[in-house]
């Protein structure tokens, strides 16, 4: 919304008239305005949109403090630290349970892949790459494991994770995980769980 000109035309000096209905309409334009003085409270009855490239700039010993929802959908940089107060604070991961069968799965739109401790049968997962593209360093966390860890064991099928060519197998292991990283062009591993394999020989005798 933008305010309406009271003449939009203009005035020119010693020609123009100012009319009661113009002087009321910069009156009431000037009340609706935002005090970038005083500041104040303010109820707009419609969205505020600001366009063009300046952006909207937040003094070093100022705050913007946001008492609802934030929503960020393009690319945040934080150059400073980010801190977590109060109980209610945290940051919420994308979590995805896995069916028990075979699934094809954006690894860009999880945080976290859970595989179902039991399954009815061998079942393969395929993480991609391509719609949307994962950002570089986005790292999915791939689990497998019982709520229970005494108690509970998993089934003995195995689930095969595929990525990028590569396909690793989880065992009937009671736990297991894995984590991807994305390096600009492919998934690549860079934490797992250990077996009762040494830890060197997971890749080759855990993920087969």
């Amino acid at each position: 919304m933008t305010f309406s000109r009271a003449k939009p035309t203009g005035w020119t000096d010693n020609v123009d008239t100012i009319t009661a209905a113009q002087i009321n309409q910069i009156d009431l334009n000037q009340s609706r305005a935002i005090d970038g003085n005083a500041g104040g409270t303010y109820t707009p009855s419609a969205s505020l949109t600001f366009g063009g490239s300046a952006g909207v700039t937040i003094g070093a010993s100022n705050t913007l403090t946001v008492a609802g929802a934030l929503d960020v959908s393009g690319t945040e940089t934080v150059t400073g630290q980010v801190v977590l107060s109060g109980n209610n604070a945290g940051i919420g991961l994308r979590l995805l349970t896995l069916n028990d069968a075979d699934q094809t799965v954006q690894g860009a739109t999880r945080d976290v892949l859970m595989i179902p401790v039991t399954l009815t049968a061998n079942r393969a997962y395929t993480i991609l790459g391509t719609s949307p593209v994962p950002k570089t360093g986005h790292v999915l966390r791939i689990v497998r494991a019982s709520v229970n860890m005494t108690n509970t064991a998993p089934s003995n099928h195995t689930c095969t994770l595929n990525f990028g060519g590569t396909a690793l197998v989880f065992r009937g292991e009671k736990w297991a995980y894995l984590h991807l990283m994305w390096t600009g062009s492919q998934w690549l591993p860079i934490t797992w769980s250990p077996t009762t394999l040494q830890v060197l020989a997971a890749i080759k005798d855990s993920w087969a």
